[in-house]
């Protein structure tokens, strides 16, 4: 089975509105006096990524068949892009441009496996356009 692809035809997210929050993977033990002791807990847990478009109506409809039919109403994995990076230069330690053979010079292409988190999708009118805020869980 192939995940389905966060559509292309969507705006990428409003900067304001993105916001990445780390899962825990830390284990925390209260002893009976000093600071608490934290150890590596679990290996992997989820991420949660906040998101916000301003999208017009085609595109609200875009997200709209995504999400009801791609997704089944959100209950299905899909692949999203990770706009803190993608399309980032990739450099050496140096700072200099990865290229290739032609000159041109090297993007990192990073893409996530995702779930729609517990905020579904919410809309709210501006103007002719919809601010469309969501949640989406990183899957590991």
């Amino acid at each position: 089975m192939t995940l389905p692809s966060w559509p292309t035809d969507l705006p990428e997210p409003v900067g304001d509105g993105f916001r990445i929050a780390r899962g825990e993977r830390r284990r925390r033990s209260q002893g009976d006096q000093g600071p608490p002791r934290m150890r590596r807990g679990i290996s992997k847990s989820v991420d949660q990524v906040q998101m916000m478009l301003v999208v017009d109506h085609n595109e609200r409809a875009r997200f709209e068949r995504f999400y009801r039919e791609e997704t089944s109403e959100g209950a299905l994995p899909f692949l999203m892009p990770d706009w803190s990076r993608n399309g980032d230069y990739l450099t050496m330690a140096d700072g200099t441009f990865l290229t290739d053979a032609a000159g041109n010079r090297l993007t990192m292409a990073v893409t996530w496996p995702c779930l729609f988190g517990d905020q579904l999708p919410t809309y709210s009118a501006i103007g002719g356009h919809w601010q469309l805020s969501f949640v989406v869980t990183v899957l590991p």
